[in-house]
């Protein structure tokens, strides 16, 4: 049993001016000893009440027997030898208007559980286990954050459907959360609430934590074993708005006390909630109080501060609303106090964290006050928005919002950011994270893991909600548990797997997360390839030798020997792959994983990966250059078009694509000879859009865009490319057969704007050099050069033309199976059929059609 502070003038002045930052330690109830004797003291604030009495099972709910006495700057306060722990009890005010209601303790340590509202007097004792912790706690800046956002009431249920024992949740939770590889847990729904379906965000009991799930004792007990598996707790916590209900904080001694009494400025229309007063010192100390409570007494690590946006601003969604001195939108009394805010918890719990829920473009809200509101993190909305936004479209577009993936590059230092996929965007007809993705079933599971492995690769702390780290195909229900049995099917633990080891090699590889603020920790290698809807980024630790490639293909089209530039040769291994079969991917294997020597994207050297669809590779040099060797690396969203092919035309001196290095006189023998070869795989090197297309390519190309719309013919050729580059290709002459017109020469005349027809995604071209630089290395003939594709427009049939003899033309060879004609006796139809209009090629509009035959005489089969 602890002493409460007095109420004394000097301490009940110091709540009035701000000064009191632990205002729970004087008013509320607290177990005492006065004059020798045990009982209660009960204290409230409530300055323009009346009259005060405090009720409970103490005096049988009575409320003239223990009437509270009025003391200075709006106190009441009252000690009562009867009252004993865990009594319930209420403070009965009567306002001003005359009107008497019984009022819940704002400043309780426990409740009744929904629908009661009784407050209960409590003062166990909890011994705690977790010094070593508490002791080198820490915000985790240069650390590994990797949070698992839980409902508690909701994640798991008793076998009766009620919910769990914060005493079972821990153990369930903890051993849970630690096979996964997270490193903290965020609660919400945890501070006392009287309505379930509000997720605990609309709090009544802002110092208890609810009775749902057991008493104080119970939580710390819970805190204390995730310390002790080395898992941080966060909570989600609610200082900008309260609930309407009666026995609340609302118009709490007749009156608005705790709202602003405007409705302008103190009720919120969305939410139907009321807005504090930040004006009000006493306001400011409850709401500061409580934050101190939970990091000092139940050992939180962190407070993850909600709707600061709506504190931010006086018109937060809101058409009527009061200006503030200065004429202007901020409501700067909320300003003041979330600095204030910030620098006490970091003054009261030294390494603790405060997270901002805030989605706006508020300046230095990560920035230490005074001069910014003083947090350590913020979530990063607008990254959750832009990556959402993005793969939510069909594949066939991704390439129209290319962009959205890189444009967090551009402000991601500009605060402490935290990659938050919260219980926000998996509830209102919203959808699951799985099914929000495009495609059917295995397309949906795919586009999520490409999501994750970016998620978790990009600079900033990682927060992803339950359920979602195993697929769960529902939205959220707070109403029931988790669908675990979800989690033992292949296709959710798949995900389930991917998850652990993206948090493993988050956890333990330091250029995932210690530069996460710093412009050198991420590097693009591959920003623009917008027609591909290919990224490839580098994660670096300047202070250390280690960093990894991350390179994502996010359409539904396998690319092979795709080239990504890397800042050094050697050996490369791969430390992850999304399409891995232990992930449910088909597992796609990759080449020889040996940089060259040839330049890429502003890269000195380049890899050639096969790239599964809808999937991201990891992977790493088997050994390290120093960071001083890599302080050039090139960033591709610095690099300009211009220097990146000047750059590459410099590096191609000697290639070295397929078979042992040549020597110099070699290499030049080899050129001279084959002048085609080494021109395609100058196009090779080149970036795709400054390419010249080859007759066939250009023909091809045509046919494809004919597909939907004037795009690509089908996703394979490239999921919502742009076709600009295709468009403006020459349009090659058709024969009068369909072919074109220089395909019957054995090999098509080589000009500097065209050469053989070259894939960028195959590997023929590269097999047809290896065996003609064998054959003339050994003296024999070299294989011909392979010919050109045939445009894809179909070919017409040739005209029937009768025998020299006069008799029936020959049957022309049916590319199907040809369908009979019943005839009459005179060997006339039986019903005759019109003449087929002239068939058109499949080209462009605007290119010259192709006849196709006439109708056949008499006696001949008309195919279909």
């Amino acid at each position: 049993m602890t002493s409460p502070l007095p109420l004394d003038h000097e301490h009940l002045q110091k709540l009035a001016t701000a000064d009191l930052v632990r205002p729970d330690q004087m008013l509320g109830a607290h177990p005492t000893v006065q004059d020798g004797v045990e009982g209660v003291r009960f204290a409230v604030w409530a300055p323009n009440a009346t009259h005060v009495s405090v009720v409970g099972d103490f005096n049988g709910w009575n409320g003239f027997d223990n009437a509270l006495n009025r003391l200075d700057f709006g106190c009441w306060g009252v000690f009562v030898p009867a009252a004993r722990h865990g009594q319930r009890y209420k403070f009965r005010i009567t306002g001003q208007n005359g009107q008497t209601q019984d009022k819940m303790d704002p400043y309780g340590t426990y409740f009744e559980t929904r629908p009661a509202t009784g407050s209960i007097i409590w003062d166990g004792a909890y011994e705690w286990n977790d010094g070593e912790w508490m002791g080198q706690r820490s915000a985790g800046f240069d650390r590994p954050v990797s949070i698992y956002e839980c409902h508690a009431p909701s994640w798991g249920k008793r076998d009766d459907g009620w919910f769990l024992n914060y005493r079972e949740l821990a153990h369930r939770l903890g051993d849970y959360v630690t096979y996964m590889g997270y490193t903290h847990v965020e609660l919400l729904g945890v501070m006392e609430h009287p309505f379930d379906g509000s997720w605990g965000y609309q709090v009544t009991g802002y110092y208890a934590p609810t009775s749902r799930m057991g008493n104080p004792e119970d939580f710390k007990y819970l805190v204390d074993h995730l310390h002790g598996l080395g898992l941080g707790v966060i909570l989600d916590w609610v200082p900008g708005h309260f609930p309407t209900d009666p026995a609340g904080l609302a118009s709490f001694d007749g009156g608005p006390l705790f709202e602003y009494a405007d409705p302008r400025k103190g009720f919120h229309l969305d939410w139907n909630t009321l807005i504090f007063d930040y004006g009000r010192n006493e306001v400011l100390m409850f709401l500061i109080g409580s934050a101190v409570k939970w990091l000092q007494d139940f050992h939180i690590d962190g407070l993850r501060v909600d709707a600061v946006a709506s504190m931010l601003y006086l018109d937060f969604s809101r058409t009527e609303w009061i200006p503030n001195i200065h004429g202007g939108r901020e409501n700067l009394e909320a300003i003041a106090f979330l600095k204030r805010l910030n620098e006490v918890a970091h003054h009261m719990a030294p390494g603790v964290m405060m997270i901002a829920e805030e989605s706006t473009s508020f300046p230095g809200v990560t920035t230490p006050a005074p001069f910014g509101l003083g947090f350590d993190y913020k979530w990063a909305m607008g990254w959750m928005n832009d990556n959402l936004g993005y793969f939510k479209e069909d594949p066939l577009w991704r390439a129209h919002h290319h962009h959205a993936l890189t444009f967090f590059n551009a402000y991601r230092t500009s605060e402490n950011y935290v990659l938050a996929i919260s219980h926000d965007e998996v509830v209102h007809l919203k959808k699951s994270m799985v099914m929000k993705m495009p495609g059917e079933w295995y397309a949906q599971r795919a586009h999520y893991r490409a999501f994750l492995a970016m998620m978790w690769s990009t600079p900033g702390k990682k927060l992803l909600f339950m359920g979602q780290e195993f697929g769960q195909s529902t939205e959220w229900n707070h109403d029931t548990e988790l669908p675990w049995y979800m989690a033992d099917q292949p296709d959710h633990r798949g995900i389930m797997d991917l998850v652990r080891r993206l948090n493993d090699l988050y956890v333990h590889r330091p250029d995932w997360h210690v530069a996460d603020t710093r412009e050198e920790g991420m590097l693009w290698t591959s920003a623009d390839d917008a027609e591909h809807s290919v990224y490839a980024y580098l994660r670096r630790d300047p202070g250390g030798d280690a960093w990894s490639l991350i390179v994502a293909n996010l359409t539904p089209v396998y690319r092979d020997l795709y080239p990504i530039g890397v800042p050094q040769g050697g050996d490369y291994r791969l430390l992850l792959s999304t399409d891995d079969g232990e992930f449910g991917g088909f597992g796609t294997q990759q080449p020889d994983l040996t940089a060259k020597a040839e330049g890429w994207n502003g890269q000195t050297h380049h890899l050639r990966l096969n790239l599964p669809p809808n999937s991201v590779l990891v992977l790493e040099p088997e050994s390290w250059l120093s960071p001083a060797e890599l302080a050039g690396v090139g960033d591709a969203l610095e690099t300009s078009n211009t220097q990146h092919r000047e750059a590459s035309a410099a590096q191609r001196t000697e290639r070295e694509w397929v078979g042992g290095p040549s020597t110099e006189a070699q290499a030049r023998n080899v050129q001279a000879r084959n002048v085609q070869t080494d021109a395609a795989e100058a196009r090779l090197l080149q970036p795709e859009e400054a390419r010249d297309l080859t007759p066939s390519e250009a023909a091809a190309g045509r046919t494809e865009r004919e597909w939907v719309g004037g795009g690509p013919s089908s996703p394979e050729a490239g999921a919502g490319a742009q076709q600009a580059g295709a468009q403006d290709a020459t349009t090659p002459e058709l024969s009068a057969d369909g072919r074109l017109s220089n395909e019957d020469s054995e090999t098509p005349p080589v000009s500097e704007h065209q050469a053989d027809p070259v894939e960028l995604e195959s590997t023929r071209t590269l097999t047809a050099r290896a065996s003609r630089k064998a054959a003339e290395l050994a003296g024999e003939e070299a294989p011909k050069t392979p010919k050109p594709r045939a445009s894809r427009a179909k070919k017409p049939k040739p005209e029937a033309e009768p025998a020299a003899d006069g008799s029936e033309p020959a049957k022309p060879k049916p590319t199907r199976k040809p369908k009979a004609v019943e005839l009459n006796a005179d060997g006339t139809p039986v019903e005759s059929k019109p003449a087929p209009k002239p068939r058109k090629s499949r080209a462009k509009k605007g290119e010259a059609e192709i006849e196709g035959t006439e109708t056949p005489t008499p006696g001949t089969q008309i195919e279909e």
